[in-house]
């Protein structure tokens, strides 16, 4: 709970994380703290981290190879602000970098410009 209290998140705020996403309880703080280094290596200020969390506490279950690669899969896509990206589209973190290649695969195959996939994914106008 400290890790989150030191990027703004109020006592009101953690609680009611805590009652809607039980699981996240039993997330120590170390893990925390790198799931939010995760966002802070992207360009995220303590503002678009505290609004990630809040919008999607579900990204701190996930698995940070999981993160990793999806943010990887982002910049191999030429995706630039992710912190922008992210904090437009918290629901995207939890997203797995295959998914993002189904997402295009199945834009593309519709009979969209690829690079119009690229711009829906960067602009966070994607939805599942």
């Amino acid at each position: 709970m400290k890790a989150l209290l030191e990027y703004g998140l109020s006592e009101d705020n953690i609680m009611e994380i805590f009652n809607k996403y039980p699981s996240v309880k039993n997330i120590d703080d170390n893990e925390i703290k790198n799931k939010i280094y995760m966002l802070e290596y992207i360009g995220s200020s303590k503002r678009i981290i505290k609004n990630i969390i809040i919008s999607n506490p579900e990204y701190l279950n996930r698995d940070i190879s999981d993160i990793k690669d999806l943010i990887n899969k982002l910049l191999s896509l030429k995706i630039q602000r992710l912190d922008i990206t992210f904090d437009s589209n918290p629901w995207l973190l939890n997203k797995d970098s295959y998914e993002i290649d189904e997402f295009i695969d199945n834009k593309v195959n519709s009979g969209m410009d690829y690079d119009d996939v690229i711009d829906l994914i960067d602009g966070g106008l994607i939805e599942w």
